[in-house]
């Protein structure tokens, strides 16, 4: 098999309301003030080294719709990791987010045209590329699916899945979800 590396999570989230909110109202206060991932994606090329020449598309699928405040800071934490390793790591000219909405979960795939992840660097999380083993745990701790492909001189694509009944912002479930 030509991949590098894969690796897919799905655990289920565990519900502890208090203990997050510390870690929370610190997420916040460094994030972006909007809800709107797209737009909160677009700003991420001014943060990358001053070297990056990559150009960076997103691309929106389905109708955006709220999500749970703990699930967003997550979903972005994430994705704005992925964007900056492959603006600064992977010598990528293009990188791509897409954002899915569907009804059923949130998709966000982002993709680069860069060298690729050579073997075992996302397991061992060493280095300038401690941030993938941090996905990692993100994406187990809200009971969502991470994987990670990657091909030598051939690019890197990370995709984060999220079932729609824990992203999605709901009177049911808007003031109860977080996890540890």
């Amino acid at each position: 098999m030509d991949f590098n590396s894969l690796h897919q999570t799905s655990t289920q989230p565990i519900v502890c309301f208090e203990e997050h909110l510390l870690e929370l109202e610190g997420i916040t206060r460094g994030l972006p003030a909007t809800d709107d991932l797209e737009v909160a994606f677009s700003r991420i090329l001014r943060e990358a080294q001053a070297g990056a020449r990559a150009t960076l598309r997103i691309v929106r699928g389905g109708r955006p719709r709220g999500l749970c405040p703990v699930i967003r800071q997550d979903v972005y934490r994430i994705g704005r990791e992925a964007v900056l390793n492959a603006l600064r790591h992977s010598g990528a000219s293009r990188v791509e987010v897409d954002l899915e909405y569907s009804p059923t979960q949130l998709r966000i795939t982002v993709r680069d045209d860069g060298k690729g992840i050579t073997p075992g660097l996302f397991a061992s999380g060493r280095g300038d590329h401690k941030g993938l083993s941090t996905i990692r745990d993100l994406a187990e701790r809200m009971g969502a699916k991470l994987k990670l492909l990657s091909r030598v001189a051939a690019g890197t694509e990370v995709e984060l899945s999220i079932p729609g009944h824990i992203a999605f912002a709901s009177p049911t479930n808007a003031h109860r979800w977080a996890y540890v």
